[in-house]
């Protein structure tokens, strides 16, 4: 009994002090120095009032408040999607004359090659009139010409450029000297630039070469460029081609950037088939003029009388005699035996157009030119008449001895000589004992002055 009591009190005890630390601070009851590192929370984050137009959900029992979210500002544009659709650059346009020359067909910077020229024996002696040729594609025209080529054009690299549409041209039968290709293109630097208003003109850029072409023995051109740029060029034109007009001519490619190795060249052409034999050596001329080195016989022509009725007249007779070219063919020995000897031509004295041909062609053959050529003239001049009696002791050599020509007298009666390479042989004639009117044919080439 006792100890139960005494346990009953000291329970009583016990929960007395526990009611009364129930409503102190907790921090008085803890030991001095000693704090706790509870902190009360934040509120909690409010959602934004809603605008007035959108009702406010509501919570449900079984769904808790839906709390809206705060709208995003809108993302600026990107520069790339406001900048304009980019646009290709235009093409390039690709230089292709300049200078005095230029590219025909092909593309771009390739081409056929062709050189101008206001030479008179190229544009037909059109004042101021530009002839344009193609160059004929010969052994030793290479790369370092087709680089001068396209120098002149403006371009830093070029080479020769191989295509069939650019270094053949199809056939033409109506093409003539004018159209035919030049060859033998030869360019040197200029290292003599105009110093004058004068020489900077288009005749002082080609004086040189002008002069250097007329020792020669065949027609030289000269490109038509500019007295002050880098280079200066020149041509021949042979009766004896490299090329025809179909070709093969030259073809260039150029370029502003250096060239990656080129493809092998394509096999060369077949060569062109041989010229014909020399017309020239069956002819002989005497007098003066291209091609002819025998001069005239002295005793064809008689100097006028001190008493003529027209010294004025007489001497200009005379004049135009002593500057006569005249010629033997070489036909068959009329005597027979398969020989062939040396005729003397007879004039043509009926027949002007008869006459003219027989000139223009004699001209031709005695310098091996082809039928299209034309950049000389050939004249029919008063016959000469032959002599009745051997020359005077005194007379100055040469002198025409008519017995040397015994039976050998040729004269052509018609007919048409060859269309590429004319010869007095190829047209009618006859050989008698002597000529019917009793002269001599009588002529004159020469080169037509540019």
């Amino acid at each position: 009994m006792g100890r139960e009591l005494l346990c009953a009190i000291i329970l009583a005890a016990f929960l007395g002090l526990d009611q009364v630390a129930e409503g102190r601070p907790r921090t008085a009851l803890l030991p001095p120095g000693k704090y706790t590192s509870w902190h009360k929370s934040p509120p909690p984050r409010r959602a934004p009032p809603q605008k007035a137009s959108v009702p406010s959900p509501k919570a449900t029992p079984s769904s808790p408040a839906v709390v809206p979210e705060s709208p995003l500002p809108a993302p600026n544009p990107s520069p790339r999607s406001q900048a304009q659709p980019r646009q290709n650059p235009p093409p390039i346009a690709l230089p292709r004359e300049g200078n005095g020359v230029r590219l025909v067909g092909g593309s771009g910077a390739r081409g056929r090659l062709e050189v101008s020229s206001v030479d008179g024996w190229l544009n037909e002696y059109e004042e101021g009139a530009v002839a344009w040729r193609p160059v004929c594609n010969m052994v030793g025209f290479d790369d370092s010409y087709a680089q001068i080529m396209c120098e002149l054009l403006g371009y830093q690299y070029g080479r020769l450029y191989y295509d069939d549409e650019v270094n053949r041209r199809a056939p033409n039968d109506t093409a003539t000297d004018y159209d035919m290709p030049v060859e033998n293109l030869d360019c040197q630097q200029n290292l003599s630039p105009p110093t004058s208003q004068i020489d900077s003109g288009p005749a002082g850029g080609r004086r040189l070469l002008g002069r250097r072409a007329l020792l020669r023995a065949f027609p030289v051109g000269t490109v038509d460029i500019p007295a002050d740029a880098p280079y200066r060029c020149e041509f021949d034109y042979r009766s004896q081609k490299s090329c025809d007009y179909t070709g093969p001519l030259v073809g260039v490619e150029c370029s502003f950037l250096e060239f990656p190795p080129a493809p092998p060249p394509p096999p060369s052409p077949p060569s062109p088939p041989d010229a014909p034999p020399s017309r020239k050596a069956a002819l002989h001329t005497y007098g003066s003029g291209m091609g002819t080195y025998d001069p005239l016989e002295s005793n064809l022509c008689v100097p006028p009388a001190a008493d003529a009725p027209d010294p004025e007249a007489a001497a200009e007779e005379y004049a135009a005699c002593t500057g006569a070219t005249r010629a033997d063919l070489v036909v068959a020995d009329p005597a027979g035996g398969g020989g062939e000897v040396f005729a003397a031509l007879c004039a043509i004295d009926d027949n002007e157009d008869l006459a003219l041909l027989v000139a223009d062609t004699v001209c031709k053959q005695n310098v091996d030119y082809p039928a299209s050529y034309s950049a000389y003239d050939s004249t029919v001049l008063p016959s000469l008449q032959i002599p009745d009696a051997d020359a005077p002791a005194d007379a100055l050599p040469p002198v025409f001895k008519s017995g040397a020509y015994a039976n050998k007298w040729v004269t052509i009666t018609g007919g048409e000589p060859n269309a590429n390479y004319p010869a007095l042989q190829q047209m009618e004639y006859t050989v008698g004992s002597s000529c019917a009117n009793g002269r001599l044919f009588a002529f004159r080439c020469s080169y037509r002055s540019s």
